[in-house]
Formats: C-alpha cells, sequence, structure tokens
C-alpha cells in the first residue's frame, strides 16, 4: 500500500490549487496566470511556485541559478546569497572543448530497459524514428514508461553529448522525481556528479558532464533569453504536452520555427492523450513534389499501446437520465459541459465546525468520543442503510472498460438521483470491496475536499483513523491534497504508510505526479478551469466538465501497483459527448506577457507566430491593450523612433517602448514590473520590491482548517486597514527582523508556531534578490526596507498593554514595532508605494456603491473584497486590487485604499482615461468659459462633474469657443468682475448712453453686442481666451497704449441722440426730485417714475404729473386719442396725425412756466379744450375715466418711495393711494428727520456754550440719564418726552426744533422748541435739510389720544395737522374743565335717568364721558366761531387756550346737559323703533323690518354722542321717529308697502351716490373740506328718510336726491 521509496521532494510543496468558492485557494499570479487551471490547462504555468517566473508566461528573464548539494533536499543555509548570474544577460554560448566532449562522450552509462514496461518493447522503432527525424511524436498510455525510457533511448543514439537532452516537465516537483527515477534506472548519482540533472526555480543540480537535464518549461523558456537557438541541448523532450499550457505552446511554437535553423536538434513530443495527428502536422516538413507543388510531410508517430498494469473504467452516473441500457444505445442525456456544476452537501456529511474538529482530534479520547456520538446519531437514524450499502457493494460483480451500471448499493432508489457527495460515498464503498489499495478522489476544490472529508468521516465511522497509526484491522485514513495544504500535511501523501488511504485530491495530482500506494481512483468528472474574460478582464474560475483526455489521465493515475478501477460518476455517453482534447490555455487566458516577450525577442506579431492553436484574436487585443495601458508598447498607429529596436524587421509586431525594453527583462508580470519602475521614479524601490516579490509567489501565511483561528490572529498583528500591500510590507520586517535574531532552526520553529510558510518564506527573500540583481542593470538600486531597531522593539513591548493579546502571544512587541516603523516618518510615504503599484493595476480598481453594496469595477464588473483581506470590513470610495478572481463571486484579493486623483493622474499618462465634457458656460468667478468634465476610465466614473476650463480641452476649436464667451461674456456682457480702469470706464459710458435708449424709449440707438464684440476681438489676440490670460497680455499692452480698449462715443451711440425732452428731475413748489426711466415694455416699473423720499411723500400732490416729461407729451396725446371711447375716438382720425395737431397747439397756447416741470393747467383740460377747439369734439368726465382706463401703463407717471437709504420701499402710479399706503412710514420719516435737527442744534448750542466757558458752559451737559440739561421737562409740564424732535426759533414757519410728547394733560410749556419766554407757543410747521437738499417740513400738532388727554406730534403735512389739532386742543381744554360723574348725573330727572341707564354704553361713567366729550366740542365750536374766539387749528399760543378754556367752564356743564336730554329723546325714540318692529310679523314687511331695525342700531350704537356731529345730535329722535312712522305707515295697507319699497329705492340711490363720492375722495389728498360734504351729504340722505317716510315731522332743510347728487358732484 506504501511507496517503498524515499519521500520525494521533502521541502517542496504543491503546485497553487484552482481555488475555492470563496477565491481562498488563489493569490496573486502574473499576468498568464490570473486563476489557477484545470488538468487541461497546465499546472506549471499556473501554479505559483511550481511554474516558473521566467519566460513569455512570467516575464521571460533568465531565471536565478543556485546550485545545491548533491542531497536535493532543497534548503539553503541561512543568509546564504543567490548567484548573480541572473542579474545579467549571459555570453552567448560556446560549445564544449574536445576535452569536454571526450568526458562527457566517456560518461555514459550503461542502459539497461525494463522489459515490463510497454516502450521498452517497441525502443528500436522509436530509436530508429529519432534517427531518422527531426521531430517524433510518441503518444502512449499513462504508466507506459514513456517518460523515463525516452532518454534513454536517445543516449543509445548518442544523443546528450555534444548538447544535453532537454527534459520538461510542466512541474517543478515532477521534474525532480523524473530525474531521480531516471538516475536511479542508469546508475549514477543525480547533480553534478552524474549524468543526470535537473533545474528548477532556485535550484540548479547541472554539472559539467550532464547529459540528461530534466527542468520545467519555464527554465527552458528562460533560456531562450540568452541562448536563441538553444546550443546547450542537442536533443529536447516536451511531456506532458497534452497539457497545452502557455508555456508549452510556446515552445512548440519556437521550436517549430527553430528547427530548420537547428537540423541537428531532435525534438520529442510526448504524452499519454496527445491529439498525434495535430502535433504531426505542426511539425511537418515541406517539400516539393515532382510537379514543383510544396506539400508538407507530418512529423511520425509512434503509439505505444498497453500499460504495466490494467484499469478497468466504471460507469456509475449520479442522475438516473445518464443510466444507459445494457444495450449499445448511447443516445442517452449526456452533462452540460459549459455548466458550472454546485454539488450538494449530503446529509451524512452535515457536520458542525466542532464536530469536525473532535473526529479529527489527534487526541484518541476525544475522538473516541466523537464517533460514538456520530454512531448514536447515525443508530437513531437507520443503520440499516449503511449495512444495506455495504452489501451491494460486495455483491457487485465486476466489468471491463465501457462496462455500466446504476451504482450499486445506492441508498436511493432506483431512478432517483443522487448528489455528488453520495455518490462518491457509493463509490468508495465499493472499491473498499476490491482488494486492498489506496483510493484516489479528484474533487474541484477546497470546500468540496472538506465537504467530502467529513462525509467520509461520517460515513467510515470507527473505521476512520486520522492520523494513519490505528493497529484497528480495516482503518481507513483520509488524507487531503491540494496546495494551499501546509508543507508538511502536502508531504504527508508521500510517506509511506500502514493503513489504507483515500486521498482527496484536486487536479494536482492530475498529470505528472504519480501519489504512491494509488489503485483506485474515483472521478466526478469536474473541475475548475481557468478562463479569462475578455469584456471584463479578470480571470474566471468556473467549474465544469473535464475533457475525455483529462478524465483518461485521471483514470491513469491508477493501475500503477496492481490491477486498477476508476469509477466515473457520470454516464459513458457523457464521457463520449465531452470534447476531446483540452481547450489550450492560449485560447482562454491573457497573452500580455506573451507579447511583451515576442516583442523583445523580435518573434514579430502573436499572428504570426507558429502556434499550435492560434490565439483569439480578442485575447490578442486584450493583451496588446494591458502592454498599452502600461505603456511598455506604443500605442496603434504610432511611428517607431527607431528601427532597430526589432531584429527581425521582416516581422510586424508591436513596438516596445524604453519602458518595454525594460519590462522585458524583469523575470515578473508586466504590470509588477511596471509598478517597479514606477517605484524607482518616486523612490520608493525597495518596498515596491518586496510588494511585487510577494505578489509573484503563493502567500506565505497558512490557515490550518482546524486552526484558521488561531492563525488568523496572529497574522492580523501585521495588518494595516487600509492596504494588504502594506501588510505584506510588515510581514516582511518582521521576517526580517526575527531572522536577524534568531537562528536557524529557532526561525523554522517560530514561523511554524505563528502558521507562516517556511520554504514560501525563503522564496520570497530569494524573489526579492533576485529582482534585486535583476533590477541593478535597470537603474533601480533598491536600498534595504528599514528595520526596527532592538531599542523601538524595547518600547514597543512596554507599551504594549497588560493582559492584552498582543501582550500575550509571542513576539508581540517586535510586531508591534514593525508596524509602527510602517506608520513613521522613517519610511518611504505610503502614498508613494500605491501610487506605484497603482500603475500597474489600473484595471483593478473600484468604486463603492452603497446601494448594491459592493464595488463597480472597470468594464461592468461588480466585485467584492475577499473575506481574509483586512478591508472586509472597510468600505472606502476607491481600492486598487491585485487580483480578481471570480469563483462563486467575483473577489477582490490584496486590496488597498487608493485616492481617485491617483487614479486619474495615472490614466491620464497613460492615456486611458475618456473626458466627456457638458455644454460650456461662462463662470464669472473664473472669468473664463467653463464646461462640466466628466472622466472615465474604463466605464467607471472617476470624476462625475467638476468644473474645467474650456480651453483646457485642448482643441483649436474648444480654445476659439473659449476666446468668444471671454469677449463676449466676460467683457461685452460684464460677465468678469475686471478690476482693469477700461473696465469701469466702459461700463460708465454704456450706462450713460443707455439711459437715451431708456428715455427715448427706442431700441438700436447703442451700438449691439456684434458691434462691441467685434471691437474687442480687433485688438485682443487669439491666444487671450481666460481673464488669466488676458491679464497677463493686458500688464504689459497697457504700458504702451492704455486707451488700446476704451469705447467711445462714436462707438457706442453711431447715430447720435437727443435727450434733452426727458429731464432728470420733476419740480413741484419746493421740492425738486429725481426722475427714473425704465424702458422695459409689460414690466410693471416701465415709463418714467418719481423718486420721492419718504419723507417728503405726504407734501406730494397729484396736480401736474399727468402731462408727464415733455418728450413723452407728443405720444401721449396720440395714445389719449386711441383711448378715448370709440364715439369720440372716430372723430380724431388719423390719431397720429390728429396727436400731432394737438401736441402742437397744446405745446402753443399751454407752455411750461420757467422753474416748472408743466404748464399751470391740468393736462385733461388744455387737452378737452384744445380739441373742442379744433375738432369740435367735445370729451366728458365719463370719456376721461374710460381713457384712464384705456390708457398705456408707462404714459402714466409712476411714484417710488425711498427710505433714509436709497431703498425703493413702495411703488405704484396711484399717489394717493401710494401716500395712504405710507403714511405711517411718512410720519415716522419726517419725524426721525426732524429729531436729528433738533440734536444737532442743541450739539451746536452747546459747543457755543463751552466756547463761552464759565459755569454755564456746563448746564447744557447731560445728565446722568443721558438727556440734555436744556431738554429736561420742568416740573409743570405733564406727560412724558416722546424723544428728541426738531424744529426752528419759535414762530410759523421756522423754529430752533421741536421735542414731542406724549400724554399731555394741559398746554405744553418748556418744551424745546415751542416759542415765546415760556416755550408755549406751538409752530404752525418746522424746517429741516433733508437728502440732497430737499427742505422736510414737519406741522406740530396736538394729536388727541384720549378723552383729556393728547400728545405734541410732528404730523407730515399740512392736512393731518388740520384734521387732528383741533380735536387735541378740545381735548386738553376738557382736561382741564371736565366734571365729575357725579355732578353731571345729578341733574338728571328720573325718566331720564331710566332711560339713559338702558343706553348701549358699559357704564355710566362711560356714558357721561362721551356727553362731556361731545359737549366739549360743541362749546369749542362756539367760541372759535364767535368774534372773540380762534379756529381751534389755529390755536398755538397758551393765552389763546386760557381763553377757550375759560369760556369752557363757564358753559360745559349746561351743554352737558343739554346733551343728555338730546341722547335721552334718541334713546327714547329708538325704544319706540324697537316695540313697533317687534309688533309686525307680517312678511310683506320683512324687508322693510330688517332694514328698519339695522338702521336704527347704526344710529344709536355705542358711542353715537360723539360720533354724531353736534348740529345733528339734536336731529336723531326725529331720525328714529321717522322710522317709527315708515313701519306704521307700510303695515296699514298692502299698497303702502308696495309704496315703502319705492321710496326705499330713492333712499338707496342717495346712498349709492354718496358712497361713489366717498370711493372717489379715497383716491384723492387729504382734503377737511372734502370730508365736510360727504360728511353732509351723509346725513342729507337722513334728511331724505323723514322727508320721504315722515313728512309731517319736516326736514331741517331742503332735500332731494338731486341735491345730493349735486353736493356729491362738488367732490374733486
Amino acid at each position: 500500500m506504501g511507496d517503498n521509496r524515499p519521500p520525494m521532494e521533502q521541502g517542496e510543496h504543491l503546485t497553487q490549487n484552482q481555488g475555492d468558492d470563496d477565491a481562498g485557494g488563489h493569490r496573486g499570479q502574473q499576468d498568464s496566470d490570473l486563476g489557477a487551471r484545470s488538468t487541461e490547462s497546465a499546472q506549471a504555468s499556473s501554479d505559483g511556485p511550481d511554474a516558473e517566473i521566467a519566460g513569455p508566461a512570467r516575464g521571460g528573464a533568465p531565471d536565478q541559478r543556485r546550485r545545491k548539494s548533491p542531497r536535493g533536499d532543497g534548503r539553503n543555509a541561512r543568509g546564504r546569497r543567490p548567484g548573480r548570474a541572473g542579474g545579467r544577460r549571459p555570453s552567448a554560448w560556446k560549445g564544449y572543448s574536445p576535452e569536454q566532449l571526450a568526458a562527457r562522450a566517456a560518461a555514459v552509462p550503461a542502459i539497461v530497459y525494463p522489459e515490463e514496461l510497454p516502450v521498452s518493447a517497441r525502443r528500436e522503432e522509436i530509436a530508429t524514428a529519432i534517427a531518422e527525424h527531426q521531430v517524433v511524436i510518441v503518444a502512449g498510455e499513462t504508466g507506459s514508461g514513456k517518460t523515463t525510457q525516452l532518454p534513454k533511448i536517445c543516449l543509445e543514439l548518442g544523443r546528450g553529448v555534444t548538447g544535453m537532452i532537454g527534459h520538461t516537465q510542466p512541474r517543478r516537483i515532477a521534474a525532480r522525481s523524473v530525474a531521480e527515477r531516471i538516475a536511479s534506472e542508469l546508475g549514477t548519482p543525480i547533480g553534478p556528479g552524474g549524468v543526470v540533472g535537473y533545474q528548477v526555480r532556485f535550484t540548479e543540480e547541472v554539472g559539467e558532464n550532464t547529459l540528461v537535464k530534466l527542468m520545467t518549461d519555464g527554465i527552458l523558456l528562460a533560456e531562450i533569453q540568452s541562448d536563441p537557438q538553444l546550443r546547450r541541448y542537442d536533443t529536447i523532450i516536451v511531456d506532458e504536452a497534452h497539457e497545452r499550457s502557455l508555456n508549452i505552446d510556446f515552445i512548440l511554437g519556437y521550436l517549430a520555427r527553430l528547427l530548420p535553423q537547428r537540423p541537428d536538434l531532435k525534438v520529442i513530443i510526448t504524452s499519454a492523450t496527445i491529439d498525434s495527428e495535430r502535433f504531426a502536422e505542426h511539425f511537418g516538413r515541406e517539400q516539393i513534389g515532382d510537379r514543383g507543388q510544396p506539400f508538407t510531410v507530418p512529423a511520425p508517430v509512434i503509439e505505444v499501446s498497453g500499460r504495466t498494469y490494467p484499469v478497468e473504467v466504471r460507469y456509475r452516473p449520479l442522475a438516473p437520465d445518464d443510466v444507459e441500457p445494457d444495450s449499445h444505445d448511447t443516445g442517452g442525456t449526456s452533462a452540460d459541459a459549459s455548466s458550472e456544476i454546485r454539488p450538494g452537501p449530503a446529509a451524512p456529511g452535515e457536520l458542525s465546525e466542532a464536530e469536525l474538529e473532535a473526529l479529527t482530534s489527534p487526541d484518541p479520547a476525544v475522538r473516541a468520543a466523537a464517533r460514538a456520538r456520530r454512531e448514536a446519531i447515525r443508530s437513531d437514524a437507520g443503520s440499516t442503510a449503511l449495512s444495506l450499502r455495504n452489501q451491494g457493494a460486495r455483491g457487485k460483480g465486476r466489468s471491463r472498460a465501457g462496462s455500466t451500471g446504476t451504482g450499486a448499493g445506492s441508498s436511493s432508489g432506483a431512478g432517483e438521483p443522487k448528489d455528488q457527495v453520495t455518490g462518491i460515498l457509493d463509490a468508495v464503498d465499493e472499491l473498499l470491496g476490491e482488494p486492498s489499495g489506496d483510493i484516489l478522489i479528484f474533487l474541484a476544490g477546497e470546500r468540496d475536499i472538506r465537504d467530502t472529508e467529513a462525509a467520509l468521516i461520517d460515513h467510515l465511522g470507527a473505521r476512520y483513523t486520522p492520523d494513519g497509526r490505528s493497529r484497528t484491522p480495516g482503518a481507513i485514513e483520509v488524507v487531503p491534497l491540494y496546495s494551499r495544504l501546509s508543507a508538511a500535511e502536502q508531504h504527508r501523501v508521500f510517506e509511506a504508510h500502514q493503513v489504507r488511504r483515500i486521498v482527496l485530491a484536486t487536479n494536482v495530482a492530475e498529470t505528472s505526479l504519480t501519489v504512491p500506494g494509488i489503485r483506485y481512483v474515483i472521478d466526478p468528472g469536474l473541475a475548475r478551469i481557468s478562463r479569462y474574460s475578455n469584456r471584463t478582464k479578470v480571470q474566471r474560475l468556473p467549474i465544469e466538465p473535464v475533457s475525455r483526455a483529462s478524465a483518461n489521465q485521471r483514470a491513469g493515475r491508477c493501475g500503477r501497483v496492481a490491477d486498477g478501477i476508476a469509477i466515473r460518476l457520470y454516464s459513458q455517453a457523457d464521457f463520449e459527448a465531452r470534447p476531446e482534447y483540452t481547450e489550450p490555455e492560449i485560447l482562454r487566458t491573457s497573452l500580455a506577457s506573451v507579447i511583451l516577450q515576442m516583442a523583445a525577442l523580435g518573434l514579430g506579431a502573436v499572428e504570426d507566430f507558429p502556434f499550435l492553436d492560434a490565439p483569439d484574436s480578442r485575447q490578442v487585443r486584450s493583451g496588446l491593450q494591458l502592454l498599452t495601458e502600461i505603456g511598455a508598447i506604443e500605442p496603434a498607429g504610432a511611428a517607431s523612433a527607431r528601427s532597430d529596436d526589432a531584429p527581425d524587421r521582416g516581422r510586424r509586431g508591436p513596438r516596445l517602448t524604453e519602458i518595454g525594453r525594460r519590462l522585458a527583462r524583469l523575470p515578473i508580470d508586466p504590470r509588477l514590473g511596471r509598478m517597479l519602475l514606477e517605484a524607482g521614479e518616486l523612490g520608493c524601490v525597495g518596498e515596491v520590491m518586496v510588494i511585487v516579490a510577494a505578489l509573484s509567489i503563493q502567500d506565505v501565511r497558512e490557515r490550518p482548517a482546524d486552526k484558521q483561528e488561531a492563525s488568523d490572529a496572529l497574522h492580523r498583528r501585521f495588518a494595516d486597514p487600509t492596504s494588504d500591500f502594506l501588510t505584506y510590507l510588515n510581514l516582511w520586517r518582521y521576517l526580517r527582523t526575527q531572522s536577524r535574531e534568531l537562528s536557524g532552526s529557532a526561525f523554522r520553529r517560530m514561523c511554524r508556531a505563528e502558521f507562516l510558510h517556511y520554504l514560501r518564506v525563503r522564496e520570497w527573500q530569494d524573489v526579492h534578490a533576485q529582482l534585486r540583481q535583476l533590477a541593478r542593470p535597470l537603474g533601480l538600486d533598491a536600498a534595504p526596507v528599514e528595520l526596527p531597531t532592538a531599542r523601538s522593539i524595547r518600547a514597543a513591548t512596554e507599551a504594549l498593554e497588560p493582559g492584552s493579546h498582543a501582550a500575550q502571544i509571542a513576539n508581540g512587541g517586535v510586531a508591534a514595532a514593525v508596524v509602527a516603523l510602517g506608520r513613521s516618518a522613517d519610511t518611504p510615504d505610503a502614498d508613494a508605494i500605491h501610487r506605484s503599484l497603482l500603475v500597474g493595476l489600473l484595471s483593478n480598481v473600484g468604486n463603492w456603491d452603497e446601494r448594491r453594496r459592493e464595488y463597480a469595477g472597470a468594464r461592468g464588473t461588480r466585485f467584492t473584497i475577499w473575506p481574509g483581506s483586512g478591508l472586509r470590513r472597510k468600505t472606502y470610495d476607491w481600492v486598487m486590487t491585485a487580483e480578481l478572481v471570480e469563483t462563486s463571486r467575483l473577489f477582490a484579493r490584496t486590496v488597498a485604499k487608493v485616492d481617485s486623483r491617483w487614479i486619474e493622474q495615472v490614466a491620464d499618462r497613460a492615456g486611458l482615461t475618456r473626458h466627456v465634457f457638458g455644454e460650456p458656460y461662462w463662470s464669472t468667478r473664473q472669468g473664463a468659459a467653463m464646461v462640466h468634465e466628466k472622466v472615465l476610465l474604463y466605464g467607471m466614473t472617476l470624476v462625475a462633474d467638476r468644473p474645467a476650463t474650456l480651453a483646457s480641452v485642448g482643441t483649436d476649436s474648444a480654445r476659439q469657443v473659449a476666446r468668444e464667451m471671454f469677449i463676449r461674456s466676460g467683457l461685452v456682457e460684464g460677465g468678469w468682475h475686471a478690476r482693469h480702469g477700461f473696465v469701469e470706464r466702459n461700463r460708465e459710458l454704456i450706462e450713460e448712453l443707455q439711459d437715451v435708449e431708456r428715455r427715448r424709449r427706442e431700441h438700436g440707438l447703442l451700438a449691439d453686442d456684434a458691434a462691441l464684440f467685434d471691437f474687442y476681438d480687433d485688438r485682443i489676440p487669439e491666444e487671450v481666451t481666460s481673464a488669466a490670460a488676458f491679464d497677463a497680455w493686458w500688464k504689459e499692452q497697457r504700458r504702451t497704449t492704455p486707451d488700446l480698449l476704451d469705447f467711445t462715443r462714436e462707438l457706442l451711440l453711431p447715430g447720435g441722440g437727443d435727450a434733452s425732452g426727458f429731464p432728470d428731475t420733476w419740480v413741484q413748489g419746493d421740492l425738486t426730485l429725481g426722475l427714473d426711466y425704465v424702458f422695459e415694455p409689460g414690466h410693471p416699473e416701465d415709463g418714467v417714475s418719481v423718486q420721492v423720499p419718504v419723507e417728503v411723500l405726504g407734501r406730494l400732490t397729484p396736480e401736474g404729473f399727468d402731462w408727464l416729461v415733455p418728450g413723452m407729451r407728443a405720444e401721449l396725446c396720440v395714445a389719449t386719442i386711441r383711448a378715448l371711447p370709440k364715439r369720440v375716438r372716430r372723430q380724431l382720425v388719423p390719431a397720429p396725425d390728429v396727436g400731432a395737431q394737438v401736441w402742437a397747439q397744446i405745446a402753443q397756447e399751454f407752455p411750461t412756466p420757467p422753474g416748472a416741470s408743466c404748464p399751470e393747467v391740468p393736462f385733461e383740460e388744455a387737452f378737452s379744450r384744445v380739441v373742442l377747439r379744433l375738432k369740435g369734439v367735445e370729451i366728458t368726465e365719463e370719456d376721461w375715466a374710460e381713457a384712464a382706463e384705456r390708457l398705456p401703463d408707462h404714459l402714466a407717471m409712476g411714484f417710488a418711495a425711498l427710505d433714509a437709504r436709497g431703498r425703493v420701499i413702495g411703488r405704484g402710479r396711484d399717489l394717493v393711494a401710494l401716500q395712504q399706503r405710507l403714511s405711517g412710514k411718512t410720519e415716522a420719516a419726517v419725524r426721525s428727520v426732524v429729531r436729528g435737527a433738533l440734536a444737532q442744534a442743541m450739539a451746536e448750542a452747546q459747543e457755543r456754550q463751552g466756547a463761552q466757558g464759565g459755569k454755564s458752559g456746563r448746564k447744557g451737559r447731560k445728565k446722568k440719564g443721558g438727556r440734555p440739561a436744556a431738554a429736561q421737562r420742568p416740573g409743570g409740564a405733564a406727560g412724558t418726552a416722546g424723544g428728541s424732535g426738531a424744529g426752528a426759533e419759535a414762530g410759523t414757519g421756522a423754529g430752533a426744533g421741536l421735542e414731542e410728547r406724549q400724554g399731555l394733560t394741559d398746554w405744553p410749556r418748556g418744551v424745546p422748541g415751542l416759542g415765546d419766554p415760556d416755550a408755549s407757543t406751538i409752530p404752525a410747521s418746522v424746517e429741516s435739510a433733508g437728502r440732497a437738499g430737499l427742505v422736510v417740513r414737519g406741522y406740530p400738532a396736538l394729536v388727541a389720544n384720549g378723552a383729556r388727554s393728547a400728545d405734541l406730534r410732528i404730523l407730515p403735512d399740512a392736512a393731518a395737522q388740520l384734521g387732528a389739532h383741533g380735536a387735541g386742543v378740545t381735548a386738553l381744554a376738557l382736561a382741564r374743565t371736565a366734571l365729575p360723574t357725579a355732578r353731571v348725573t345729578s341733574r338728571w330727572s328720573a325718566q331720564e335717568s331710566l332711560i339713559l341707564a338702558a343706553s348701549p354704553y358699559r357704564s355710566t361713567e362711560a356714558l357721561v364721558e362721551d356727553m362731556q366729550v361731545a359737549a366739549g366740542r360743541m362749546v369749542a365750536g362756539r367760541w372759535a366761531a364767535s368774534a372773540s374766539g380762534t379756529p381751534l387749528t389755529e390755536v398755538r399760543t397758551r393765552e389763546v387756550f386760557k381763553s377757550l378754556v375759560g369760556v369752557m367752564r363757564d358753559e360745559l356743564e349746561d351743554e352737558v346737559y343739554r346733551v343728555a336730554r338730546y341722547a335721552a329723546a334718541a334713546l327714547k325714540a329708538a325704544r319706540e323703533v324697537e316695540r313697533v318692529v317687534g309688533e309686525h310679523t307680517s312678511l310683506t314687511l320683512l324687508n322693510t323690518l330688517q332694514e328698519v331695525r339695522e338702521h336704527a342700531a347704526a344710529l344709536v350704537p355705542e358711542g353715537f354722542i360723539t360720533a354724531t356731529p353736534p348740529e345733528h345730535l339734536a336731529h336723531l329722535e326725529r331720525y328714529l321717529r321717522a322710522l317709527v312712522m315708515r313701519v306704521e305707515k307700510a303695515a296699514s295697507s298692502p299698497s303702502a308697502a308696495s309704496q315703502d319699497a319705492a321710496l326705499a329705492f330713492q333712499v338707496s340711490q342717495a346712498r349709492e351716490v354718496v358712497d361713489k363720492a366717498r370711493a372717489k375722495a379715497a383716491s384723492l389728498p387729504a382734503d377737511p373740506q372734502r370730508e365736510a360734504l360727504l360728511e353732509e351729504a351723509r346725513w342729507m340722505v337722513e334728511e331724505l328718510r323723514v322727508s320721504l317716510f315722515a313728512q309731517t315731522l319736516g326736514t331741517s332743510r331742503k332735500v332731494s336726491l338731486q341735491r345730493i347728487t349735486r353736493l356729491c358732484a362738488q367732490v374733486s
């Protein structure tokens, strides 16, 4: 069962596995190795350490050589430096000397052939073919002996003397094992002392007398660099050619081209499953026939049939549809070769991690307890299934190849499908019934191995032994075999063992590698196939069915020690439907490295190279694209600067750049090499070289399945939260520090304890050393990476928190020190390192998509970070990854955070970005034409919406448009805030001349933008496209021609312009107001408007503004004609001509007085008079009203009220409405101006007093309270100060100022600003200087704020003063003479008291107060009308006021009693009205009663005594009695009710006339006389009611509807 030979390849490890579903099985490989391969895909080129880094698939530079001891144990002394041969290109091989040739010929040993091998029986035929032909193809079954016997046949023919026999193998372990086997059969030592040697990566066991050299195909490719003719060899044997890896395909193509130049060179192609005819045609010789036509003679093919032990193939399909009948009908359904098959775990294999760990524990007690628990579970579920299965397996009859069956012993019923694990268990049971022998099971990946291992452990039960040392009969050991296992676990498979084994392997065991003791094989027929996506540019690893050749290779792994059995878990029909041979790797991988090395070797284009299978054009384009991306080749179509760069000038192909030529000399992936070159520019070569070396090998960190948590915890010490690349650097520092401090054995023990693969660590160091040697000729001197000092390690150790995990684990201080060193300023900037790496990884960047919670990568890919990465829990905006591998999903491995700006810079430099520009726009801030730029890289948005100057786009058209936009938007339209003098001068001139257009209301007077553009275009040079460029040019230009860019009036106003009819100001009285012109038809401000400071708004009157300005009066005349009613308008046609005549006549008859802005008569009057005289047409007031509604808005003067800061606070074309709306603001503004003037006057007075000196100078200073001493109110003055005011000296119309007071109850005295020595005379007005020289005039008045108090206030206009002062005087007089309430009520009779008690007033006090107010008004009115009295509005002195008070004191009491009698009579009549209305309920009187009730309530509301004018108070009783008589009369008969309605209609007509008059008055300035007329008309309506409804009561005056109408007509 075991192999008696010594364990092979101790210290070696297997090739890189295909990866697991979570991307755990693959890591940073080179360009041609992005993802591992299946059996069909050349394990040598795909699998990390076993594949050479040299050659087209790796980078193609000479391999670093290392001499080894004859032991071949693969180990070197610690600290030993590798040789320097790889650092420079070796010289051409000159051949052997005669002495050397003689020695080599004498060294040929005696050759003996094992007769049991089928090849031995055909050796003479093979020897003849080799002697007579240059190329021979030997095809034979696995185990036929061709690998070991062909070199011996060549030696027997004399080959290997003048040159070595080169024998290539796809894997290092295969090269070493075959070398040992051949040396053993020849009886010679291996290495320099014998005739058989080998060379693999970093190990060369070849001497001067070596005749047969075993090597990997990568080594042979590396030697092509230094020895293009392969002069060192006279024979080349290419073994396992069926794998068709990149290396093999390139070797075959290169040899096909080389053989005509080397007629002495023999080539032997061999494999067990080779397409012989295809290879024969490829190496065929072209000859000329008898008729001169060329034809090809294929190379000879020798088929060696048979093998040492036969292999029986059994088919056990999992799906019932695959089961074939006993007949030869093969029409069953075959498996879909393109589908990805994911087997699910079987029920028996569902083990938890804890159970699996217990079952595999090295402790026998733990394993026994776990098995007991599992046995109990199986017993509960039914133990008969296992026995039935075993019985079925033992009873199954044997059949030879091609036999069919349903898989005896299946636990499933016939016709039911089985999952893969169940099928494997059935097959194992079947094979366990066969003679003893190990079983090899092929699985697609690590996860399948783990699932199957768990199922087997559970299935085998007590027979399972975890360590292979059990002496129990029938014990079985389950051993996994895949690349990510530690070296010890891998070599365990090759060790001698005592118990039967089941080996669970990926396809690493498929070819070239013979696992000892294997007699049986189980083949599910699946493998992970590496496929490169030309669209996404990533390597995918889907699970696919293997080809027939691969299936035969798997079957050939058994039967090496005895008759073998291979069970295939698919049908024979499925097998026969599969492709016969493996799809070549060149058809499914990236070709960048191949193209680079072919260009360096001058081999021409890939399309012209004699590959066995021409690569897909898409893959060629993809490789060219990658090389262009990193700057290794010139872009397509670019002319080469030097023709001697390509040795073979006759061949077409890509031309290398200087970067490409340097990259071709580095034995690594072109992207990794590009990183190194960039690091040389950024000063971080040493650090990047460490990272590149790490990416070139398999990860040195191990994660055993049973100790994942422990290993992850130890590895986490070196993790960087932003970069897995920096994690490699931290780990490197740690390893170098530890190797410096520890001995060799201690260092190995440390690696083992901390789950670091020692051999991979050594390999990492070797690759780094090799790269340093190779980089030196390129000028890349890599300084050693800084390591922590002993002091820093002690400090880091002391800084660890006691009891923490970092403090408890071994070497925690060292790990902390190296991490701290990486973050310190003593090491190169991490940004520089990442920028160097980014140059080679532009295709592998991604942007975080928050919505989908994954990264969006290049060309539409989407990926997530591999779970083993230190960034797996991070969500950085942009990341780069060393590789993208697709298993169950697309994973990013070795990830780092990057800045999008770095990506853009690198991509721009490589010419890979695509810039998309939006529509240009003008930026005032930048002073340039701008565009929104979108930067794309491989479909990724690097910049979404970045502003950029239009000129930076780089095209001539863009620069031209940018210049035009600068001139048009920046200079012509003023969209640039320039500080140059010419800009301000031009702007002022334009604004000045634009006003001509606005005033004349004509477009086109000013030069248009096109003329201004031409002006600038002629003077500004072409290179000026922005404000910055203009500033640079103008700085020099203005020294010679400072007025070069100044506009002239002739340029801007070519036709001239007269604006004399459009003045700047409007004069009304003593006010001179500014005018503003707006020419925007349809705009509310269109036309001319007067700019009125709000403090003088109240003094303005509408008179004269209807004339507009002189320049618009001709248009006004024409527009007026068109606005008149049609009956008038039709008599004044044509309107333009008649309007011109009317205006000419108006201008002649109604000239504007000097100093005025308009004629003295209203425009309507002048227009009417002229039209009547010229045309005989009379225009009525109604006509004018209609014309006013139809007149265009711009022909009505507008008014804009301005506050103290010049801001518009109100605007409108109705001056009166504007005054009413802003009355409060107007009064406040006037008071503010007057207060300011008073404060200034008082300050000046104080200054004068201070100048005089003495104590008197200090009297005017402010007291503690802050009020000036002169402003302190004397004790006799009532009220409180309302703020400081202004006025002139005592006297009407002027004063020194006036201070307002509030709450006065007596005549003010001692108030600053009042006249007379006692300061008690109130001036009629006060004047102050306002804005722009305007005189602001205030009108002091006493304003009543209650029945017995008043305020001294400054009012904005005389009308307000006239309406308020009299009431205020009366209120102060009443305050001096008011009677007590009890005194007033004492004179009422009982009946009067009863009636007045029912009044609408809230209290008797309110009633008496209202009576006294009304009586006071009556007394004051009579006094003002008397000969000795004075009008109340003119009472401004204290003496006159005292006279009024004396009269009121004498007459008030009697007048109050008289008012009380009037009120009692009115209230009595009102009660009678209520009684009469309540007695009548007829529906015919409903309207009458409702109107009477409402009217009576309106006559006697609360406060009716003062609300009724004094002269009408005595008539209230009569008005109310008339209402009683109206009701009684209307109720007398039905006809009376109808007559009442007719009379009520007349009253409504009268009320409508009065209402219209009030509405008209509301639009006119305030006028006390107008208000008196309206009040008289209102009471005439009451007299009209009496005359209509109660004629017997009589009226106080003659009244009628016509009289009322005539009275209201006076309102104007």
